[in-house]
C-alpha cells in the first residue's frame, strides 16, 4: 500500500478524533454548566455531541475524566497565553503584569459562570482528583508570573533582593479574591472585577519597585 496513502488516512483520522473530543467536551462545559455536575448523565454529554454512547465512553469513561479534561484544556490555553506575555514583555512592569491578570478575567467570562462554579464544586468535593489538578494549574500560572517578575528584576526594573515567587503569589491572591467573588455572587460585574484587581495590582506592585520608584498614576 501507498505510504502517502497511509499517512493520509492516518491524519484523517487524527482530526477526526480530535474534532469529536472537541464536540464532547464542548458538550460537557454546556451541560455542566446549565445543569450542574450531578445533574448530568454521560447520556446526556453523547446526546448533545451527536455520538452513541459507546463511542462517547471510547473517549472519556466518567464525568469525572470529562470534567478533567476540560480542566486540563483551560490551563493549557492559560498557559499558552502567559507564555507569549513571558516571550516579549512590556517595557512597563505593572501594565505586563496587569496583563497577564486580564488572562485569566477573560478565561473566567468568557464562559458561564456556572461552569467554573462546577469546577471549583468538584474541587472541594474530590479534593485528591480536581482539588489537586485546580491546585497544580494554579502553581503552574503562579511560576510563569515569579518568572515574569525575574525578569524585571534581573533588569534592574524591579527591587534586587524581591522574592519572586511570594511577590508573585501575593499578585495571583489579588486576582483569585477577585474571581471568586465575580464567580459566587452575580451582582459582582466583571466590569467592578477589572477595576479592582487593577486598582489591587498596582498597590501590590508598589513593594517590588526599588526604593524611590514610583508607579505610574496611570495604573492606580
Amino acid at each position: 500500500m501507498d505510504s502517502s496513502f497511509e499517512t493520509r488516512g492516518a491524519g484523517l483520522r487524527a482530526r477526526q478524533k480530535q474534532e469529536r473530543e472537541r464536540r464532547i467536551l464542548k458538550a460537557a462545559e454546556q451541560l455542566f454548566a446549565r445543569k450542574g455536575f450531578a445533574g448530568v448523565a454521560m447520556e446526556d454529554v453523547a446526546a448533545r455531541a451527536g455520538l452513541a454512547v459507546g463511542t462517547l465512553y471510547n473517549y472519556f469513561p466518567s464525568k469525572l475524566a470529562l470534567l478533567l479534561a476540560i480542566l486540563r484544556r483551560e490551563t493549557e490555553s492559560l498557559l499558552a497565553r502567559g507564555q507569549k506575555i513571558l516571550d516579549a514583555p512590556g517595557r512597563d512592569p505593572v501594565a505586563t503584569v496587569f496583563a497577564f491578570t486580564e488572562i485569566f478575567l477573560d478565561d473566567f467570562m468568557r464562559e458561564d459562570r456556572g461552569l467554573w462554579r462546577e469546577i471549583f464544586g468538584a474541587a472541594i468535593a474530590e479534593p485528591a482528583v480536581v482539588g489537586r489538578r485546580l491546585f497544580e494549574a494554579d502553581t503552574q500560572l503562579v511560576t510563569q508570573l515569579a518568572t515574569l517578575l525575574d525578569r524585571y528584576r534581573s533588569g534592574g526594573v524591579l527591587e534586587a533582593d524581591i522574592e519572586s515567587t511570594a511577590a508573585a503569589l501575593v499578585l495571583y491572591s489579588v486576582c483569585f479574591t477577585w474571581m471568586t467573588a465575580y464567580l459566587m455572587n452575580d451582582e459582582t460585574s466583571a466590569e467592578m472585577v477589572r477595576d479592582e484587581i487593577r486598582r489591587g495590582v498596582a498597590i501590590a506592585m508598589r513593594g517590588v519597585f526599588p526604593r524611590g520608584g514610583r508607579v505610574s498614576r496611570a495604573e492606580l
